[in-house]
């Protein structure tokens, strides 16, 4: 993962050298390659010079013929179409040198054209301009920072909070949504500091910053073919794409198995590629599993795959007794709020298998569900016949549904038109009464951040199966957004089926090929038999833990208590015994909402390490502040939120 960092004074005032000491200090545990400092008077900043393949290394050079300086961290997967673009320049160029040449012939118009996961800055000295820009899914970080004539950006968010005077205010907006769903993708936790949104670029001058998206999913075109069987082989092919272009790494590569199907089809595709390539690096597996969880022990089908691959993966056990320790702190500040599980044994013996093995790249199957049909709703798919006025279709569909669903065809009528009316999107998802637990106040104040809200489908435009796709990436950006960046084992998230391409296909057919009556997931059980095993392809949904979530839950609660007065009370946000309630109510196998629940606690957590931890490690020797304005942080920065 490259690293980004810059401050520029646009009223000329140059950059102290003693702020990129100190930044350098705070990204040294995140940067894994070579790093280099440039100071250019009102213009400074830090770049590294790696990345997880060849094509990555190297900074461009500058001269003074060049307008812009390109800051790039990612990874292009259409490099031959970049070169035309570039007026094929010559192969041996680095990624860094490509997309300066393809940026000076198109501009911002260059952004749709990069295929892969990526993050930049253009620095248009001359305009005195600052652009920042995210691939179409938001897969790599870029944060930014305007205050008067002045802006800070990064991909880390840490520097940006911790280098200021003094912290910024905390957001509200974030830490409601996080509590219950995930925040929209340009929020971070903190009040005017921003994430760069997927599929955006940011134009930043003087004291001002507008957004501008390049590339929607509604924009895709529909494909059409005569059999299932076109459908299967284009399917095959962007899939054994989209994986072909993740494993491509310098060193090994680690790949989540769950036993589920996205996780299987991302191993036995890896394995199947490697094999025609007869590539000599390391590809393993590592399976989480809970044998106390009877309907949930994921290890019968991981070593389904490991069987078929002749290779035993990483196991770790999950289960309740492998919790969050009594006492434990966080190795370093974590500058978002992070999961019960982010502390626990389960992830430390994660990071230490990633780091003594030298994985840079995890593959996860996020996204398979959402874009591959793995919830077998008929809604959108008779949405679009209704939309098109397609009446005898509707109705055959309609009773082929409501057999599989075993549920009234009227019900589904009702709900399929329901979709489309305007108060769907305002009861789709209320604020949860059963959230008890949150204080009053905090709950008026921020009432339309808890939940989700479903937009409704709309008649004209877009088939309503298209807008529900957009819907579901955007729901996957937020998720992965409040991803924190690894370290100090530094590697990167990869999701092949959050390929560009493959999201734009499958958003592209018939929704009838991705999910049938009794049968979701169609297209891809169909197009990987053969690769995948049957048990695989054949198994029922996987079931949820419930009792593992209780008991975990319960030990943190009692963790926190014993530790004194809760921060998140002190500054309005729950009511310990309301809360105390709620976690009783849970372990009675009462019906209370644990996600809410355990991201509280997690909150709760995060706002102690926000005040008592200690970043010393992290921070040059003479930013011994840094430490001292962490105290009694939260409680002083919400309530001057509050009174704005």
């Amino acid at each position: 993962m490259g690293i980004q960092f810059g401050k520029w004074n646009f009223d000329g005032k140059p950059v102290g050298p003693g702020l990129l000491t100190r930044a350098h200090a705070l990204l040294q545990p995140f940067a894994l390659f070579e790093t280099h400092v440039v100071q250019m008077g009102s213009l400074a900043f830090i770049d590294s010079t790696g990345g997880t393949s060849h094509r990555s290394t190297g900074v461009p050079p500058q001269d003074a013929q060049n307008h812009v300086r390109v800051l790039w961290d990612g990874r292009i997967d259409n490099r031959e179409e970049l070169a035309d673009l570039a007026d094929n320049v010559p192969d041996s160029l680095t990624d860094t040198e490509l997309i300066q040449k393809a940026y000076e012939r198109a501009g911002t118009k260059v952004f749709p054209r990069i295929v892969g996961d990526w993050a930049l800055s253009v620095l248009g000295k001359s305009e005195r301009e600052l652009i920042l820009a995210k691939d179409s899914i938001g897969t790599r970080p870029l944060f930014y920072h305007v205050q008067n004539a002045a802006v800070t950006w990064c991909t880390v968010l840490e520097p940006l909070v911790l280098l200021g005077d003094a912290l910024p205010a905390l957001s509200e907006e974030y830490l409601t949504a996080w509590l219950s769903f995930f925040p929209e993708c340009h929020l971070t936790p903190y009040r005017g500091i921003f994430s760069v949104p997927p599929a955006s670029f940011v134009r930043i001058t003087a004291g001002k910053a507008s957004v501008e998206t390049y590339w929607s999913l509604e924009s895709s075109k529909p494909v059409r073919y005569q059999t299932d069987q076109q459908y299967e082989e284009h399917f095959l092919s962007v899939f054994r794409e989209a994986v072909r272009r993740r494993i491509n790494s310098d060193g090994p590569v680690l790949a989540e198995l769950s036993g589920g199907m996205d996780s299987s089809s991302i191993v036995c595709m890896m394995d199947t590629l490697v094999a025609a390539n007869a590539s000599p690096r390391r590809f393993d597996t590592v399976t989480y599993f809970d044998s106390a969880e009877s309907n949930w022990d994921e290890l019968p089908y991981a070593r389904k795959v490991e069987e078929k691959r002749g290779r035993t993966g990483h196991h770790i056990n999950i289960g309740p007794e492998q919790g969050v320790p009594a006492e434990i702190a966080l190795s370093r500040f974590h500058a978002v709020p992070t999961s019960t599980y982010a502390r626990s044994s389960a992830a430390q013996t994660f990071d230490r298998i990633v780091s003594e093995n030298g994985y840079r790249v995890v593959l996860s199957g996020v996204g398979g569900d959402e874009m591959v049909g793995g919830v077998p709703t008929p809604v959108p798919e008779l949405a679009d016949l209704l939309a098109r006025l397609r009446g005898l279709q509707f109705l055959r569909q309609s009773f082929h549904w409501a057999l599989a669903k075993k549920k009234p065809i009227i019900a589904l009528w009702q709900s399929t038109v329901q979709s489309f009316l305007p108060w769907f999107a305002q009861n789709a998802s209320p604020i949860n009464r059963t959230w008890t637990w949150l204080a009053s106040e905090f709950q008026m104040r921020n009432g339309e951040h808890l939940g989700f809200r479903q937009s409704r489908f709309h008649l004209l435009g877009e088939l309503p199966s298209l807008q529900a796709n957009t819907v579901a990436l955007d729901v996957l950006s937020r998720q992965i957004s409040c991803v924190p960046a690894s370290a100090p084992s530094v590697y990167e998230w990869r999701y092949p089926f959050l390929d560009r391409e493959l999201v734009t296909f499958c958003s592209s057919i018939p929704r009838e090929q991705l999910v049938r009556p009794h049968q979701r997931r169609s297209l891809m059980r169909r197009a990987l038999a053969g690769i995948v095993p049957s048990e695989i392809l054949e198994r029922k949904r996987k079931a949820y833990v419930s009792r593992g979530l209780v008991k975990v839950l319960a030990a943190e609660w009692q963790r926190l208590k014993r530790r004194g007065t809760l921060r998140g009370e002190e500054i309005g946000i729950f009511v310990s015994c309301s809360l105390d309630a709620a976690v009783k109510q849970a372990e009675q196998g009462n019906d209370v909402p644990i996600i809410p629940l355990l991201r509280t606690l997690a909150l709760e957590q995060w706002l102690r390490d926000l005040s008592e931890l200690s970043i010393q490690q992290n921070a040059s020797p003479c930013d011994n502040a840094i430490e001292t304005r962490i105290h009694d942080a939260p409680q002083e920065l919400l309530g001057r939120e509050r009174s704005r």
